[in-house]
C-alpha cells in the first residue's frame, strides 16, 4: 500500500514538474554606445553626451575613446534601413566636442575636435613657460582636424596674463621642440 500511495504522489509531482510554462524572453539588444546619456537626432546628425569613467578620459584622445566605447557597424546597421550616405557623429562632453564624419559603410572620413581648458602636454607646457616667464595662462582651447582618424592640423590657442596685460598665442604642438612659441594675436 505505501507503495502504491509513494508510486502516485512520485507520478502527479513528475506531471506537475513538466506541465510548466516556458517564458519566452524578448530579444536583448547591444547598444552602440555604452557611455552615451543622451542622444538627439537631426536628420543624418546625431549627438552623444558621453559619460567618462574619470576625468579627462574623452579628453586626452577624443577619437581613441569614440572607437573603444561606439560601435559604427552597430549604428549603421540600427539606422541602415534610412539610406543615408553618410553619418554625422558628434560626441560631446562638459569641456568640448568630437565631430565625426563617417561614410556609409562605417569608415571615418572626417574629424573635428574643439575643446576648452585642457591640461597641456609638458612639452608644450614647458616651451610656453620658458616662452612667457611671469605670464599666467588663464584659459586655453584645443582644435584640431584632420581626415580619417589621423590628425592634419591641431593647435592651441592660450590666453595669458602678466597684471593688467593680457595676450593670446596660438601654438602648434607639432613645432614644439623645433622653433619656441611663434605668433601672438
Amino acid at each position: 500500500m505505501k507503495t502504491l500511495i509513494f508510486s502516485l504522489l512520485f507520478i502527479v509531482a513528475t506531471s506537475l514538474g513538466h506541465a510548466q510554462k516556458i517564458t519566452e524572453l524578448e530579444e536583448a539588444k547591444v547598444g552602440f554606445a555604452p557611455l552615451d546619456v543622451e542622444i538627439s537626432e537631426d536628420g543624418d546628425s546625431f549627438t552623444y553626451t558621453v559619460n567618462e569613467s574619470y576625468a579627462g578620459e574623452f579628453v586626452k584622445d577624443p577619437i581613441a575613446f569614440m572607437k573603444s566605447n561606439f560601435d559604427i557597424k552597430n549604428f549603421i546597421a540600427t539606422y541602415g534601413d534610412r539610406d543615408y550616405n553618410s553619418y554625422h557623429l558628434t560626441f560631446k562632453s562638459g569641456q568640448g566636442f568630437l565631430k565625426a564624419d563617417f561614410n556609409r559603410t562605417g569608415e571615418i572620413v572626417r574629424t573635428y575636435q574643439k575643446f576648452k581648458n585642457v591640461v597641456l602636454p609638458l612639452d608644450v607646457r614647458r616651451d610656453l613657460y620658458l616662452a612667457n616667464k611671469g605670464w599666467t595662462m588663464t584659459e586655453n582651447k584645443y582644435v584640431a582636424s584632420g581626415r580619417g582618424d589621423l590628425l592634419k592640423k591641431e593647435y592651441y590657442k592660450i590666453k595669458l596674463e602678466n597684471g593688467s596685460r593680457s595676450q593670446t598665442i596660438k601654438l602648434d604642438p607639432r613645432s614644439i621642440g623645433h622653433t619656441s612659441v611663434a605668433s601672438k594675436e
